[in-house]
């Protein structure tokens, strides 16, 4: 009876490495740790101590995978997905998104910029570095006005732009080609003189896609006593700034 239970035992123990080897096999898992991180082609990581997550790992069918810090290695079971990396995690991925779905839109606001990696393919066991190179896909259009006299017919200064890409796709690096129109209202106490705002947008690449420039002048009822459209169409380019200079109370 003895030697029994010893081999009914010995059965069990063999069966349950057995099934723990198999299940090891099955959910094989590898450290990600030769991450390197760029923007704009310049070195780039968090501080140490903040709880932000620049990192979004997705299947390789797009499907959401996790979010993860840059400060630390982290595992990942075998397999092949796609990495991408931004410094505004929370602006640029809200919400859990397959990346086949995932586009950010043109801020409606034109106040936040839009930073984004390419999506970089990556396989187990990650051996080879990766570079995550988080890129600035908007630039700044600066309106300023020249004027030296003042108009006090207005109080608030209302400025249209005309884009023609509303959204950046992030699977493939492309945009929504689309008009938009992004508008802004200013208060102005000096008649037009010192007026100044910047409006962040997606860079234009082609001729094509340049932007354009309504202003509107409103009295203290919010009624147009005068309307300019600034002559010509205006590149965007990422990172960087396009000035433009006006004059809004001549003709």
């Amino acid at each position: 009876m003895k030697m029994i239970k010893n081999m009914i035992l010995g059965a069990g123990i063999f069966f349950l490495l057995n099934s723990c080897s198999s299940d090891d096999l099955k959910y094989e898992s590898h450290t990600v740790k030769k991450l390197d991180f760029q923007l704009n082609g310049e070195p780039w990581n968090l501080n140490v101590g903040i709880s932000t997550r620049p990192v979004f790992v997705y299947k390789e069918n797009g499907g959401y995978f996790a979010n993860y810090s840059s400060l630390y290695p982290f595992s990942l079971d075998d397999g092949k997905y796609k990495l991408i990396a931004t410094d505004y995690p929370e602006q640029m991925v809200p919400s859990p998104t397959n990346l086949n779905e995932l586009i950010v839109p043109q801020p409606a606001l034109a106040n936040q910029p839009v930073n984004l990696s390419d999506a970089m393919p990556y396989a187990s066991p990650f051996e080879e570095p990766l570079t995550l190179n988080i890129v600035t896909r908007t630039g700044i259009l600066r309106l300023k006005t020249l004027d030296i006299v003042a108009d006090k017919s207005y109080t608030t200064i209302k400025t249209t732009v005309l884009v023609k890409r509303s959204g950046y796709k992030v699977v493939d690096g492309t945009y929504i080609k689309e008009d938009m129109f992004v508008t802004r209202s200013k208060a102005t106490t000096s008649g037009g003189i010192n007026y100044t705002d910047d409006f962040v947008l997606f860079q234009t690449g082609e001729e094509a896609n340049n932007v354009r420039v309504k202003i509107e002048c409103l009295n203290q009822n919010m009624e147009v006593v005068k309307t300019k459209e600034l002559q010509g169409t205006f590149a965007i380019e990422g990172s960087k700034v396009t000035s433009v200079d006006f004059l809004i109370n001549e003709p």
